[in-house]
């Protein structure tokens, strides 16, 4: 279960995310940076499965990973999503992310939707793989995902959402923080009593600076413009994406 909504324009972009899981699931590890075959990342890491549901890199291409609750899982052993997450993080374009996907053994993972980020395009790009096949689909924000009454928590957060009449970083740290009056599991920080929202995750990439900032806790206790900027972690060695 997660809720995550983004702004795009000509200049880069900003990732805005709320993880939801099992309360008894342990804490993720803070963002660090890591080199993988030669490309500087920064992403924060589940110590269940070693792996991650957000990543960024020097290339200025940022990754997304929602589980998809509704799709046919596969028979046999599976690998941790996260880590399909972590091992396509240092990809530095579409034609690269698609490429592996061509390459690799899905029927491995249980079914996810990866949201693809690249620095000069405004269009983000979902890779869907619901057990079966994978699509690929031009995505638009918000994307929500729940393993509970699907249908309806993404018709309330969509209503949420669509009473933004300008989305901004101001307005979209509202929005991550926001509750339902009465039936929390809708809420975008969501509230069950077998899990929650337990992280808030921050992306911004542009032509001079590349950051992620992680907020542990549920948003609607922890989240804040300060919490964000005191939590952010630069990625370092970062070089101009202008040509």
């Amino acid at each position: 279960m997660c809720s995550v909504t983004w702004v795009t324009d000509k200049s880069g972009y900003q990732i805005f995310f709320n993880r939801d899981e099992q309360k008894t699931r342990a804490a993720a590890l803070a963002p660090k940076q890591m080199t993988l075959k030669g490309v500087d990342v920064l992403m924060p890491i589940d110590p269940v499965g070693g792996g991650s549901w957000i990543s960024t890199n020097e290339a200025g291409l940022s990754l997304c990973l929602l589980n998809n609750y509704q799709g046919q899982v596969p028979e046999g052993e599976l690998t941790s999503r996260g880590h399909f997450l972590k091992l396509l993080s240092n990809s530095t374009g579409l034609e690269q992310i698609a490429a592996r996907f061509r390459v690799l053994t899905m029927e491995s993972f249980a079914p996810f939707t990866l949201l693809v980020f690249v620095y000069g395009q405004t269009q983000v790009t979902g890779f869907c793989w619901d057990g079966k096949t994978v699509s690929i689909k031009k995505m638009q924000s918000p994307h929500f995902s729940s393993g509970v009454d699907l249908g309806e928590v993404c018709a309330y957060r969509r209503s949420v959402y669509d009473a933004i009449e300008s989305p901004d970083f101001d307005s979209l740290i509202d929005f991550h923080r926001h509750h339902h009056a009465s039936e929390s599991h809708r809420s975008v920080c969501m509230h069950r009593e077998d899990a929650q929202s337990v992280s808030f995750t921050f992306v911004q990439v542009s032509a001079q600076e590349q950051l992620m900032s992680y907020v542990a806790g549920p948003p609607c206790e922890k989240l804040s413009k300060t919490a964000i900027e005191r939590n952010s972690v630069m990625l370092t060695r970062y070089t101009s994406l202008v040509c």
